[in-house]
């Protein structure tokens, strides 16, 4: 068996363990397409060797580059791609990206080639899975951050210390990042917080800690389009005079998308390929893999995919309630 395996949209930590373990439980050779969709068109390919997988397979550093494309294909692309496929004996294409790389997916398998695809996102946000390959380590890379400020603030008390974390308008980065790293408040665009509550919960809670951390999400403030940065500037500007304490800032960005992947991230990527195989195995053809709510992996089919917001009524969402975070 020859599995071809693409990523798409923003880069994360995790897939190469994803690959690896596609290529143990399926004992196929593996073709990788560099660059994305525009990769797929342009005959980007190489072939990796079994001892590259295996030392890769829990670094940092990608066997794979991903790519991005702002236009939709022509059918006449998507005829070509599957033409390319069939001319190097691809029997299966893999894809890890977001919604839109799997919607991708779901016009390329009306051209006769048997697709797959799991959620690859920091930022969490693939409709029906709780879960995304890069998501785990990105919560690493911030709550390493919040240590930081946590020990800084202890030396030098009284201070208030705010971080903006990338996700768009979904918030589950922040929200899962601030419970796990122990932050003092999330703002996330699902929850709006009244300014006024929110100075006196940093007025509160400065009077009784050392520093006070806040998580900010990049669309909070409205403001996101793809690139911008800046939502906490704007927080800062209303709550600074207010609190008559100067905020410091911290815009983590795109080193969220690298680092050492976690055990958790190890862990979903196994389950996510075993689960593929199992698909491909039993004669499955062209469905995504997602993680429910009881960590299982299971199959949808590719017309399913799209974005979602954080859940209101989902078990995260209601602890960061009653741990008073948002």
């Amino acid at each position: 068996m020859k599995i071809g395996i693409v990523v798409s949209g923003g880069d994360v930590s995790g897939i190469n363990n994803f690959i690896f373990q596609i290529a143990r439980l399926a004992k196929a050779d593996i073709t990788l397409f560099n660059g994305g969709i525009p990769g797929l068109l342009e005959k980007k390919h190489h072939e990796i060797l079994w001892r590259d997988l295996v030392d890769f397979s829990i670094s940092s550093m990608p066997i794979i580059t991903s790519g991005r494309t702002q236009r939709k294909l022509m059918r006449a692309e998507y005829s070509e791609i599957s033409k390319k496929l069939k001319s190097l004996h691809i029997d299966i294409l893999i894809m890890a990206g977001g919604d839109g790389s799997l919607q991708f997916l779901n016009t390329l398998s009306e051209f006769d080639v048997n697709c797959f695809g799991v959620g690859m996102t920091i930022d969490n946000d693939v409709f029906g899975s709780d879960y995304t390959i890069g998501f785990s380590t990105a919560c690493e890379q911030i709550r390493q951050e919040v240590s930081k400020l946590r020990n800084t603030g202890r030396a030098l008390p009284g201070r208030v210390f705010m971080i903006e974390v990338l996700g768009g308008y979904c918030g589950e980065l922040t929200l899962q990042a601030a419970i796990k790293s122990n932050a003092d408040i999330a703002l996330i665009p699902e929850k709006q917080l009244p300014v006024a509550e929110l100075i006196s919960r940093i007025q509160h809670k400065l009077a009784e800690q050392n520093s006070v951390i806040i998580l900010c999400s990049e669309g909070y403030t409205r403001e996101y389009s793809p690139g911008f940065q800046g939502a906490i500037d704007t927080m800062i500007k209303q709550l600074e005079p207010q609190i008559g304490v100067r905020i410091r800032k911290t815009i983590i960005g795109f080193g969220l998308r690298s680092g050492d992947p976690t055990c958790e991230e190890i862990y979903q990527g196994t389950i996510m390929a075993s689960e593929i195989v199992r698909c491909i195995q039993s004669g499955m053809r062209n469905k995504a893999i997602v993680i429910n709510s009881s960590n299982k992996p299971i199959p949808i089919d590719l017309i399913s995919m799209q974005k979602r917001l954080v859940d209101t009524e989902g078990h995260h969402y209601k602890l960061a309630r009653q741990l008073n975070i948002l």
